[in-house]
C-alpha cells in the first residue's frame, strides 16, 4: 500500500504516470492483515518533475511544492476530494478549514 502514491507517480512524472486510489475490498471468507509502513521525504524537500519531463507538449502540471506543503494539504482537505494534488496545479484551489499547524500528526 502506498498512500501517497499520488505524490510520487503523478507529480514527479509531470502527470505522465497516473496513480490510482488505494481501495480495499472486504473478504468475509479470509482474514486480512495490514502492516503499514511510512517513508516520507524531508519536510523541506522540493517536489517537482525533472526538467526533461516538461516541454511544449507537456507543460508543468503542478507548481513545485515542498513535502511540508503537500503534507499540510493532505491533512486539511478532509473529504473534499480524492487527492490534494489538484491544489498544486497552476491556479488550483487552496485548502480551507483547520490550519495544518493545529493538527498534530506524524509522517
Amino acid at each position: 500500500m502506498l498512500n501517497r502514491a499520488y505524490l510520487s507517480a503523478q507529480a514527479l512524472s509531470n502527470d505522465r504516470y497516473k496513480s490510482v486510489l488505494h481501495r480495499v475490498i472486504v473478504n468475509s471468507e479470509s482474514e486480512r492483515i495490514s502492516v503499514p509502513t511510512f517513508y516520507c521525504p524531508s519536510p523541506d524537500a522540493v517536489i517537482a518533475p525533472a526538467e526533461a519531463l516538461v516541454d511544449d507538449g507537456h507543460p508543468l502540471a503542478y507548481r513545485p511544492f515542498t513535502y511540508q506543503e503537500y503534507y499540510d494539504e493532505f491533512w486539511n482537505m478532509g473529504l473534499e476530494s480524492a487527492s490534494c494534488l489538484d491544489r498544486f496545479r497552476p491556479g488550483g484551489a487552496r485548502s480551507r478549514g483547520t490550519p495544518a499547524a493545529s493538527i498534530q500528526r506524524t509522517c
